[in-house]
């Protein structure tokens, strides 16, 4: 998922630089709106999973979520816009896919 997440925010850079900024206006359509919520509800779906699975710390959903989000919203963002060596890009996101990994792993107990 957070392959293909990264891979529609770098072929569709305008388009998503749109629909981020149109979900706020007061006249954005039900079906943007609808669609926004659906894929809300997917993530924190598997956020839950992971919880009860022991794979994701015991926090509120967002408090979880949104560290993961801005990390990977981030990093989408640095790449479409060029600010990213080559390099950088292209072996980028597995050390950004492991990085939210780690930073939603249960607490480590002493």
């Amino acid at each position: 998922m957070v392959r293909a997440y990264v891979g529609f925010c770098l072929d569709n850079a305008e388009l998503l630089d749109l629909m981020c900024s149109i979900k706020h206006d007061p006249q954005a359509s039900a079906a943007l709106l609808d669609a926004t919520g659906g894929w809300s509800e997917l993530i924190e779906r598997l956020m839950a999973e992971g919880q009860r699975q022991g794979e994701v710390r015991e926090r509120p959903i967002a408090r979880v979520g949104v560290p993961v989000f801005a990390t990977l919203h981030g990093y989408a963002d640095l790449a479409a816009t060029g600010m990213l060596t080559p390099e950088l890009a292209e072996g980028g996101l597995d050390d950004v896919i492991a990085f939210i990994l780690r930073g939603c792993a249960p607490d480590a107990r002493a």
